[in-house]
């Protein structure tokens, strides 16, 4: 009776773990695809034939790969929790508790909304990263358990130290498809791509320029003479051309993963919804969040928008972490976001760069860092290089200005504001960002003294929270050791 009661999900169960294995295979591809590329370099025949026999190979692994993990799949609701079962060889069972659920994130695409399906993701206390999924079940389960999930929470008390039943869900903002260009023009994914294309253009302009040469483009120009500033024309053409297919795919990206963004505040919860094809809500339970996160890189100052990120405990691990994403805000919404995540904890949070409310650093972090980055190297390597080229190598000289304009950029946007309650750091180079954090989340904190700091009076602070640590570099030493005491006060006083 007892093994009756557990359930498979829908046999489309086996798109979401084709997705699986496929990101997996891409995260280690060369692990991943070594077989199949050893077993097309040993067997013989054509190599389209080939080609052709190891993509159907690798299809039909992965398909029966993702029905076996379905087959293999099951779940069973209780009272009080979420039961899952799955694995092949290595079976594994989950007791996800209501009580630990914080979030749920649910993931529907085309065919899933079709069939009125929906993928749910469990986001629980304790854990870095998402510990369960239930596949392809009905959007009207997924919505009983948000809903029962909802009720096992701690009721939250209001002013007046009653309790609060009401569970209100206000929407905190909306993005427009004016706000999905502005999405793609600043990701920075596309500079990314941009670089490793680096090489391939590399090989066009040779190509171009042997072209140029031996007159093969001729025929084109009507008979004339291909000249370097033809070949150069053609080359800036090509980079452009790339340049805006780059542009072009990252706001179609934009568009297939926040088209309809909409952000709500319910409770202690963040929740957003968006997407073209596939819908995904994600949420995040605010007691997660350690810091607050607004960035802008170039191409959002000129719009005079904000990127954020609540970011969540890590597992210390490279690429384990997890945030909540807020992808486009501007100066007027910022402040209201940031008031919603850290509610009456921190009351005017200002996390906008240019607030009075930063104190600068001292200017002797200039001063250091250009002696150690640029006067130092500048002249050592153009007094060893002297001794071979002569007074040429002086030309190296020309570094320090450099390192000096670069250091003044990162001095002038360095800063932090301190309250009662919590510190906003500011800090950035081309882009800048800041970061707010309760002073009741630190973990840890550090001071630090350089040889030259210990002469000036100053130390450098490093706050360690459950996401990571920030540095508040150049600053007086003894604000620094008043700050760690404070901080750890309110850590040791705080429920």
């Amino acid at each position: 009776m007892q093994a009756r009661r557990w359930k498979r999900t829908s046999p489309l169960a086996a798109i979401f773990y084709l997705g699986r294995i496929v990101d997996t295979i891409a995260k280690n591809a060369v692990q991943s695809l070594a077989p199949l590329v050893a077993f097309l370099v040993a067997s013989e025949g054509p190599l389209f034939r080939r080609i052709l026999l190891g993509g159907a190979l690798f299809i039909v692994v992965t398909v029966s790969a993702s029905i076996i993990r379905y087959w293999f799949f099951r779940y069973r609701i209780t009272e009080d929790s979420v039961l899952i079962r799955e694995g092949v060889f290595k079976k594994t069972q989950l007791d996800i508790k209501f009580d630990r659920i914080q979030a749920i994130n649910t993931q529907q695409n085309v065919i899933y909304r079709y069939f009125d399906l929906v993928t749910v993701k469990f986001d629980t206390a304790g854990s870095a990263k998402q510990e369960g999924n239930l596949p392809a079940i009905k959007t009207s389960l997924a919505d009983s358990l948000k809903e029962r999930i909802r009720r096992e929470r701690p009721i939250a008390e209001g002013p007046d130290g009653e309790e609060n039943n009401a569970s209100e869900s206000r929407q905190l903002l909306a993005l427009n498809n004016g706000d999905m260009f502005r999405i793609g023009l600043s990701d920075n994914r596309a500079l990314i791509f941009l670089a490793l294309l680096g090489p391939l253009m590399e090989r066009l302009d040779e190509r171009i320029d042997t072209l140029v040469e031996s007159g093969a483009l001729s025929i084109v120009t009507g008979g004339t003479e291909v000249t370097l500033i033809t070949g150069t024309l053609i080359g800036v053409a090509v980079g452009a051309a790339i340049i805006l297919l780059l542009m072009i795919a990252s706001i179609i990206g934009a568009f297939l993963r926040f088209h309809r963004y909409t952000l709500f505040a319910e409770d202690d919860v963040l929740r957003s919804t968006g997407g073209l094809l596939t819908r995904h809500e994600h949420s995040t339970n605010l007691a997660k969040v350690q810091t607050f996160e607004a960035r802008q890189n170039p191409v959002l100052r000129l719009f005079r928008r904000f990127r954020c990120r609540a970011k969540q405990a890590s597992s210390g691990k490279p690429g384990r972490s997890k945030h909540f994403v807020i992808p486009l805000c501007d100066s007027q919404q910022l402040p209201g976001l940031s008031n919603e995540v850290f509610r009456d904890e921190f009351p005017a949070v200002d996390m906008l760069p240019a607030s009075a409310a930063f104190q600068p650093i001292s200017v002797r972090y200039f001063r250091s860092r250009l002696i150690l980055a640029g006067i130092l190297p500048a002249f050592a390597t153009s007094s060893l290089m002297a001794l071979l080229i002569g007074p040429a190598a002086f030309v190296l000289l020309l570094w320090i200005p450099i390192v000096a304009a670069c250091v003044w950029m990162m001095y002038k946007k360095r800063g932090f504001a301190l309250s009662e309650h919590g510190l906003v750091l500011r800090r950035g180079f081309i882009g800048i960002r800041t970061n707010a954090f309760l002073h009741r989340k630190v973990q840890r904190i550090s001071i630090t003294q350089t040889l030259f700091q210990k002469r000036k009076g100053l130390a450098t602070v490093r706050f360690y929270l459950a996401s990571g640590s920030l540095k508040m570099p150049y600053v007086d030493v003894g604000l620094a050791r008043r700050l760690r005491d404070f901080v750890l006060y309110r850590v040791e006083s705080s429920r």
